[in-house]
């Protein structure tokens, strides 16, 4: 499994370079989801989509990023987000190491599976503000 981390770094290597050689590069085109009234929106290989990202980012309350250890991004994380009732408020595939969503202020509980490895945290949503989870892989 250590061939998706090198693909992705290989990609946003090649995406960072084309950037870099264009200095009017068109904006990137976000692709807005919705699971059953939950906003979300993930990408961020390359510049382009990282820029994108972070120009929408204050649209939403909750940022997840997904990483290796050694600090190449990944893409294509499943993401699972439960309620405090334990139910599932949003299940997803990332487009890219950075997922945004738009939740309900409360208390959640965020699995990302990646590489056959599930990994879980808590996080807590206030009515302002956004708050940030980092997961992170050994390969």
């Amino acid at each position: 499994m250590g061939k998706i981390g090198l693909i992705v770094l290989s990609l946003l290597v090649l995406s960072n370079s084309a950037v870099s050689f264009s200095a009017e590069s068109p904006a990137t085109p976000l692709m807005v989801k919705d699971y059953e009234g939950i906003t979300y929106v993930s990408g961020g290989i390359g510049l382009d989509e990282r820029e994108a990202l972070s120009a929408t980012a204050s649209e939403y309350n909750l940022k997840i990023v997904f990483a290796l250890k050694e600090g190449n991004y990944l893409a294509d994380a499943s993401v699972l987000i439960k309620n405090a009732l334990g139910r599932t408020v949003l299940d997803a595939v990332s487009d890219g190491p950075w997922f945004y969503a738009r939740l309900p202020a409360g208390q959640y509980a965020v699995t990302v599976t990646m590489m056959e490895k599930a990994n879980t945290d808590k996080v807590q949503i206030k009515p302002a503000g956004q708050s940030v989870l980092h997961f992170y892989w050994t390969e």
